[in-house]
């Protein structure tokens, strides 16, 4: 990747190109404008009249309890760092939290004239600065938008740029937040060599339209498949190998031998041929479709044929025959993922599907990158326990596999040629064959024909109105790079790649105050969509008729429907929750053989989190969902691992009502969520207690003093978590915190490093404690043993004492507003790139009133966020 952004910096250095995308660094690195003055500096009497009754005696140079001196803390609320500890000061006071009951029990009757004289100033100092700067700082795009836009823009759905740009930096636990998101000189070469590739993924690949054909590949033909079959015998472990199977008159049986030449003979017997697997996709089964690879990046239609079999012992001559019959009264649908893999072995999910026992073709229209091929995955096993290595889906007669027969692409396919990208670039003018492959555009005039094209493409790149001085810039770019020795077609691609590398493309420019409706538009798209605004929000802009009564609601409404907002559930998720870091551990092998190498169990983790959030949103359901709800969207490997009924068998996630007394439902108890706050190896009541105090409660949680150690778990047993915390709480630097953020979390100890539940940790065994052996999903052997009991049971700060997760969520739904308030402020960071201000809470209470009714629907939340001040101004 260096060494392509290098080359593509030289290139366009040479074009003149680095000077205008430099422009995006220089807005970026610009000093801010000194504040006017404002007469905020002097302490409200009420302020010091408290302050002086119940703070100093712990507050003061002598004693400056928490590192704090509040008799030499100026009122100068105009300095930012002073500002955050006035209303650091505030929360506390108005949370009851200082002065500490223990010490000093004061009515809010007595805290009031504090609060009130406190908080004036406080808004006044925040309004000025949102008066001169706005609520927001202009932020540039992160790379998913970045990725996203370039994808709508150039009506290439299969791009995948996001990887070739630096991370983005994160605040308030967002990627969206103009403070964190800098621009270095690393971050614009990085744009240019993205915005070259995406615009050569654009234009089209040949010179005549490609032809849309259609090629069936037998796994029966493939060596991935073959190579690991085993024929006489399974040396007692089917799962590490493959087997053929050959049909034979309504039965499939394994080959006892030879090659398979059986449907060579009798062409319709092949199509009902196959190669059959108990797992895949680890080693020694990785089984792709190789004799396939994509000639184009596009869209294609990929059909695989399979059927899933019970694979039962028969003879020593056929050690397996896949009955119908037998699959028939036991399971009838078996999963199966279909993955694209790249020449560097690059895995990209294409999406999952059930299997039944009757051969059957279900068909994906999916986006394929030029060389990619497909790999199927039917992992079905987990681990098992003595006296043998098994899947424990297995029976006493057999156990179920998938028999793959053949997979059939159909593309690439075009909706129009030459493609919406192609025309957006040259128009309709004429291409021809390129000397280094690829294709090249014919001009006759080819000073009319740049002029024409690049307004052409500035009006659809840019958010608002193109002004006549940036046409003229990117002409003055397309001749400058023609003079170089740029061919027409090379001097309009660098010239285009200006545009989406300028500050006008980059970056969201509002000025403080209302936005326009263009500015709206923009906002509201990338909230929702993570990308451009279409045509039909633009032409709303135009015809400034997005603010008229009503429309802006049936736009949250229509963008909310279409597929695109998926991109806005998952990356909001993915940073609210933390989702994007569920592969950053994996579970321990030896503790947990029960999830370890489970793919197929993180991926349906995410879909249920995902799907979840989306049927809140889709039904409007009160944000208390959040907490507790009477439902989980789960597929069968979920349902397994909640100990639910396991009805909804296979791949497909649904909605499944809960029984009375489950601790499931909400996101505090799905198993992505429990992946996340764990490592792997152990829990800790530390880490989710904190998770569930600012991810849900919207409380922030301090970070830990420099000078205290991270606790260790006991991972041989001998003590407990809860045991361990008992002692660190003794310090007192830790006993504050450690009240607020633990209990919250011994609610979750009934749960596993994946969410199964527990009623005893598992320990690395010292020969005193009951142990567990068998072999796991890679065939290794495991030991682990059943250690010391789980105390699910905690008191919170107030006193409220319950007794595990089901009595905690009944104690936090006390306080359904504060847990909708959360929710409305994470859509108010997300939406805006900007935090909730001191001056807006007030707003976001007037977001919280009109969403009551609906029981602060997640939508109802949706649409008040967006109708609000916050939303519509800078």
């Amino acid at each position: 990747m260096i060494e392509v952004i290098d080359s593509m910096t030289k290139r366009f250095l040479s074009a003149g190109l680095l000077s205008v995308a430099c422009g995006i660094l220089a807005i970026h690195r610009a000093e801010p404008r000194p504040p006017r003055a404002v007469d905020l500096a002097s302490t409200p009497k009420a302020v010091n009249s408290f302050l002086g009754a119940h703070c100093y005696a712990c507050h003061s140079r002598d004693a400056k309890s928490g590192g704090l001196d509040l008799t030499a803390l100026k009122f100068d609320v105009q300095d930012p760092k002073v500002f955050a500890l006035w209303v650091k000061v505030n929360d506390r006071v108005r949370a009851g939290e200082m002065p500490p009951p223990a010490a000093e029990k004061i009515e809010a009757v007595a805290r009031s004239p504090f609060l009130n004289a406190l908080e004036a100033p406080l808004v006044a100092a925040d309004l000025h600065r949102e008066a001169r700067e706005g609520r927001s700082v202009r932020r540039r795009m992160n790379r998913f938008e970045y990725e996203n836009t370039l994808r709508d823009l150039l009506d290439t759905p299969w791009l995948q740029v996001k990887d070739m740009l630096p991370e983005d930096g994160q605040k308030y636990r967002f990627n969206k937040v103009g403070e964190a998101l800098d621009v270095s000189n690393v971050q614009i070469s990085s744009y240019l060599a993205a915005a070259d590739y995406a615009l050569r993924e654009a234009m089209a690949p040949r010179a005549v339209r490609p032809e849309t054909q259609t090629h069936r590949f037998y796994a029966r033909a493939e060596g991935s498949f073959t190579g690991p079959a085993e024929i006489h015998n399974f040396r007692g472990a089917p799962e590490r190998a493959t087997f053929l199977i050959l049909d034979n008159d309504g039965d499939h049986e394994a080959c006892n031998g030879g090659p398979m030449t059986v449907g060579d003979k009798d062409p319709a017997r092949r199509e009902r041929e196959g190669v059959g697997m108990i797992a895949s996709s680890y080693e020694p089964l990785q089984p792709d479709f190789g004799h396939f690879r994509a000639s184009v990046s596009g869209f294609y239609k990929v059909r695989l044929n399979a059927s899933s079999f019970w694979a039962a012992p028969e003879s020593p001559k056929i050690w397996w025959r896949a009955s119908r019959e037998n699959l028939a009264v036991g399971r009838t649908r078996e999963p199966v993922t279909l993955y694209t893999v790249n020449n560097q072995r690059q895995i990209r999910k294409l999406g999952s599907f059930d299997v039944v026992p009757t051969p059957t073709t279900t068909e994906l229209s999916v986006y394929l990158l030029k060389g990619e091929t497909i790999r199927p995955d039917a992992v079905r096993f987990l681990r098992s326990r003595p006296p043998e290595w098994r899947n424990p889906l297995a029976e006493k007669d057999g156990q179920p596999g998938v028999n793959f027969h053949y997979l059939e692409v159909e593309g690439p396919i075009y909706k129009a040629w030459p493609s919406a990208g192609q025309r957006l670039l040259f128009g309709g003018l004429p291409v021809q064959p390129g000397k280094n492959g690829g294709v090249v555009v014919v001009s006759a005039d080819e000073p009319g024909d740049a002029g024409r094209l690049v307004r052409g493409f500035l009006t659809r790149a840019y958010r608002r109105p193109v002004r006549e001085v940036d046409v003229q810039a990117f002409i003055g770019l397309y001749q400058t790079a023609r003079a170089t020795g740029m061919d027409f077609t090379d001097a309009l691609l660098t010239t285009y790649a200006g545009v989406l590398c300028s500050p006008e493309f980059v970056t969201f420019e509002d000025a403080p105050g209302p936005l326009d409706d263009y500015a709206l538009a923009t906002r509201l798209s990338y909230f929702l969509w993570n990308s451009e605004p279409d045509a039909t929000l633009r032409g709303l802009a135009t015809r400034g008729e997005l603010r008229k009564p009503g429309v802006l609601r049936a736009q949250v409404d229509r963008l909310l429907a279409d597929p695109r907002s998926e991109r806005f559930v998952n990356a909001f998720l993915d940073y609210w929750l933390d989702l994007r870091k569920v592969n950053n551990n994996s579970p321990d092998e030896r503790l947990y053989p029960d999830y370890y190498l489970d793919d197929f169990l993180v991926e349906s983790s995410l879909d249920e989190t995902r799907a979840f959030f989306t049927t809140l949103i889709g039904g409007d359901l009160p944000s208390s969902n959040v907490v507790s709800s009477n439902f989980v969207t789960i597929n069968e490997r979920l349902a397994q691992l909640y100990g639910l009924p396991t009805a909804n068998e296979g791949a497909s996630i649904r909605r499944v009502a809960l029984p009375p007394d489950s601790p499931r439902g909400g996101l505090l108890t799905q198993a992505s969520v429990l992946k996340v706050t764990a490592n792997g190896t152990t829990t800790s009541p530390v880490v989710r207690g904190a998770w569930i105090t600012e991810r849900i409660l919207g409380r922030p949680v301090p970070p830990p003093p420099p000078s205290v150690p991270a606790l260790e778990p006991d991972t041989r047993g001998a003590t407990t978590i809860r045991e361990q915390l008992a002692k660190h709480r003794t310090q007192p630097t830790c006993k504050a915190c450690h009240a607020n953020i633990d209990p919250p979390g011994f609610a979750l100890e009934s749960f596993d490093v994946f969410g199964g539940l527990r009623t005893r940790y598992r320990a690395i065994g010292d020969g005193t404690k009951p142990r567990v052996e068998g072999r796991g999903k890679n065939g290794t052997a495991f030991a682990f043993c059943l250690g010391q009991p789980v105390d699910a049971t905690g008191v919170l700060p107030d006193g409220r004492r319950f007794g595990g997760v089901r009595d905690l969520k009944k104690l936090l739904l006390k306080d359904d507003r504060q847990i909708a308030r959360n929710l409305a402020r994470q859509f108010v960071v997300y939406g805006t790139g900007a935090p909730v201000g001191f001056s807006d809470r007030n707003a976001v209470e007037a977001v919280l009133d009109r969403a009551k009714p609906t029981g602060y629907g997640v939508k109802s939340l949706v649409h008040a966020v967006v109708e609000s001040s916050l939303f519509e101004n800078k």
